[in-house]
């Protein structure tokens, strides 16, 4: 997959959702380079996530591309949520490894209707800023699974898009049904600064990802896949020629 092979909608301006996550920069980077930098606004959430050093790599992402960031804060998420996700702060939860949750239905790391509280604030903006569609970067090809980053879950949304008498928005999720080594080779050609991304559930204070939850484990192999070293810091010790071997 190649960046010329995404057919984005046909719309002057789009919103999207940014964590500061691995998807979501691949995402807004692309949407930058094809709508320009005035046609795109990024919206990002704290939620008392873990991993809310993120915010920080979103701003300075928004500030380097030159497009409109703003930061919602939307901690009843986090504070509904902290007794059953092992991604929220303070949570008794220990967090898990790749191999901890390999079918599981549903992972202790999972945040009960995150994406769709996130979506419904995503269109609200939308709509009053008068874009015509929103980007999301689920991907629904992890190793493990959430219910709410699916081809499904989607079609659904774009459904309850479908019954608005006003202003019709499209939703585009490019990576929906790619894996994440797509990504990676889609971002490296166009040049995402993947340095100024943070994917890991469980950092430490300085924003240094663990290397060992489920999505260090997936993006670390990723990376290898596309035989590319990862910018960023791990706590532990990444042997990348033998990740590159086993990618092969």
């Amino acid at each position: 997959m190649k960046f010329k092979d995404i057919v984005f909608p046909d719309v002057k301006k789009v919103a999207v959702s940014l964590s500061g996550g691995l998807d979501s920069t691949t995402l807004v980077c692309m949407l930058t380079k094809h709508y320009g930098a005035e046609n795109v606004f990024a919206i990002s959430y704290y939620y008392k996530q873990k991993q809310s050093i993120e915010l920080e790599l979103a701003k300075a992402t928004c500030l380097k591309l030159g497009i409109n960031h703003s930061v919602h804060d939307i901690s009843f998420l986090g504070d509904i949520a902290g007794k059953v996700s092992a991604n929220i702060q303070g949570s008794e939860i220990a967090m898990p490894t790749i191999q901890d949750i390999l079918g599981v239905p549903q992972p202790v790391t999972y945040v009960p209707f995150r994406n769709l509280i996130f979506s419904s604030i995503l269109l609200g903006f939308a709509e009053a800023n008068d874009c015509g569609a929103v980007a999301l970067g689920i991907q629904s090809q992890d190793l493990y699974s959430y219910w709410d980053c699916s081809q499904a879950f989607t079609a659904l949304l774009q459904d309850i898009c479908n019954q608005n008498r006003l202003h019709q928005i499209q939703i585009f999720t490019p990576f929906v049904s790619l894996g994440k080594s797509d990504e990676i080779a889609i971002g490296t050609e166009i040049g995402v600064d993947y340095a100024l991304t943070l994917t890991c559930y469980n950092p430490d204070d300085n924003g240094v990802s663990d290397g060992t939850c489920p999505s260090c484990a997936e993006r670390i192999m990723a990376f290898a896949e596309n035989k590319i070293v990862d910018p960023i810091k791990y706590s532990i010790d990444i042997d990348w020629f033998t990740a590159f071997s086993k990618a092969e």
